[in-house]
Formats: C-alpha cells, structure tokens, sequence
C-alpha cells in the first residue's frame, strides 16, 4: 500500500524498491547463467568439431555383449605314452654261396648229373674207390655183370678236425638185367638167404628210385652204403652214396653224417637219364662200278624151291 506525503506525492515504497533490486539481481543472475551455458555449448562445439576432423567415421557405439550361453565344461585328460623302444637291428643272415658245379655226360649210358668242382670225379678206368681197412666199394647188384662207369669223391677238407674218412658217389650199369630184377639187391652177409630183402621206393629229383642200405665196420671203421636201383633204357642203373668214418682220436669230433648225405643226395637229384637211340645198322658195301642184278618174283620162288629140294 502506498504512503503519501503532505503533498500528495507519495512516498517511495521501500518495499517495491526491494523487490525491484531482488528482480534486478534475478536478471543479472539469469544472464550471468545464459552467458555459461553460451560459453559450455561454444565450447562443446569446439571439441566436437575437433574430433570430427580427426575421424570422418562418427565413433561406433560398442552395444553391450549378451551374457554367455551355458556350456557344458569339457573335460580333457592327456595320455602319457612312454616313447616305443628303438627297433633292435638284427643281423641278416649271410646268404650261402653258391659252389660252382661242373656237369658230367655219358652218352653211351645217356647220363647226366652235375657235381661240385671240388669234388674229384674219375671215369671207370681210373676209378678205384676203397673203403679204408675194409676193401674196395662194391655194386649190390642181384646178379653179376655191373660195371662202374664213374665215381665222384668228396675231399677230405670239407669236413677237417673230424673222425671223416672218405665219401662216395658211384654210378653201376648192368644191362644183363631185367626190370624186376633191378628192383632187387644183393642180400648182405648177416641177412637170411631165405627171407627176402623188399627194398623201398625213393623219389629223389625227377626219379623214382628202390633204395636199400647197408652197413660194414670193423673196430676201427664204419662204412654205410646207400644204394639207388632205377631201369631206363633197357639198362639197370645203380647210384651208390656212401660214406666211411673212423673212430675218434683225441681232439676231433663225429662228423655230421647228415651233412655230408646231403650233398650227395644232392648230386644225385641231378641225374638226368635221357632215352637212347638205337643205332642205325650199315647198308651193304657194293663194289664200285657194279650194280647188284635185281631178282624177279619168278626167280626168287624158283631159288627157294630149288634150295629146298
């Protein structure tokens, strides 16, 4: 409410004048906070405009990652293998050597058979094979007229710081023979004349053999004979594989009987008997510059006739 004074002019109101110094003081106040927020936006702007200079791509906003699926958790276990031992290299058996071999061929008897060249082979009329302190190697044909064609001797070498003596292969023919009787032998000392001695079959190589054997000694020696019977050619072949031994002496070993058959059944599956071919008869000698007159049906009956009567 106004205050008048005596002159009818009212008295200033201290109260407006208050309100109207609060009211400036708001203005005052609100430009001050306009002038602020003018400086903050300008220099917002400031910094905004500097980062677009620097990126012409607006930054990317990273949206949040979603939470993780449930996995079930793997469980892994490691194996520890001990390392696999290193192979043991083994030594390879040498490979035997092969002995060069010679072939020997009769073609009288239609015979092959190879042999080792360090082995001694004589023909028949140098051959002589003895058995040490018991005598000479005999055929053990049925009947007599077997001859030695060749005879084959391993040496002595060959079997050193042993009781060996010696070892032969012989080879017989007796053509006197029939087939049946080259299935037979010889009966030995000990054995009864009455009790037939039946041989057994051998196929040794390519060849059906009979085969029987036989043994001889003293108190010094032994001998062991096997003899081979086959019939090829109207002839009965007979292969004899023997070997003789002693008795030991200090220092030496028996000798390995096996062995040493063996390389001879070895010669022995070589032989080869080939057919032989009859020889072709000769045709009459004529005397040069004569011809043989020739005989007519006539007179060839005529001759008999005469020479019957």
């Amino acid at each position: 409410m106004s205050h008048y004074t005596q002159l009818g002019i009212p008295k200033p109101d201290k109260t407006l004048k208050s309100d109207q110094h609060s009211s400036a003081d708001r203005k005052t106040a609100a430009l001050a906070g306009c002038l602020i927020g003018t400086s903050l936006l300008a220099v917002f702007m400031l910094y905004t405009s500097g980062c677009s200079r620097n990126s012409n791509q607006p930054a990317a906003i990273a949206a949040p990652a979603p939470p993780p699926a449930y996995q079930t958790p793997v469980v892994t276990t490691s194996i520890v293998t001990a390392p696999a031992p290193a192979p043991q290299k083994t030594q390879a058996k040498p490979k035997p050597k092969k002995v060069p071999t010679s072939t020997y061929a009769n073609s009288m008897y239609g015979l092959t058979f190879r042999y080792p060249k360090y082995d001694s082979l004589k023909e028949a009329d140098k051959a002589n094979p003895q058995w040490a302190g018991l005598g000479p190697v005999e055929t053990n044909f049925i009947e007599p007229g077997g001859a030695l064609v060749t005879s084959v001797e391993l040496p002595q070498t060959l079997y050193a710081g042993t009781n060996f003596t010696s070892a032969f292969f012989n080879v017989s023919v007796n053509p006197k023979l029939t087939a049946s009787q080259c299935e037979q032998f010889a009966f030995p000392e000990d054995h009864p004349a009455d009790v037939p001695l039946k041989p057994v079959t051998a196929k040794i190589g390519a060849s059906q053999f009979n085969m029987t054997e036989g043994f001889a000694g003293d108190d010094t020696h032994q001998a062991d004979a096997r003899y081979y019977h086959i019939f090829q050619n109207g002839i009965c072949y007979e292969f004899m594989l023997g070997l003789e031994t002693s008795d030991l002496k200090s220092g030496s070993k028996p000798a390995n009987r096996d062995q040493v058959f063996r390389k001879l059944n070895w010669i022995l599956s070589t032989v080869k008997i080939n057919p032989l071919t009859a020889p072709e008869k000769p045709m009459p000698e004529v005397a040069a510059g004569t011809t043989a007159p020739a005989q007519t049906t006539a007179q060839q009956t005529s001759s008999q006739t005469s020479g019957q009567q």
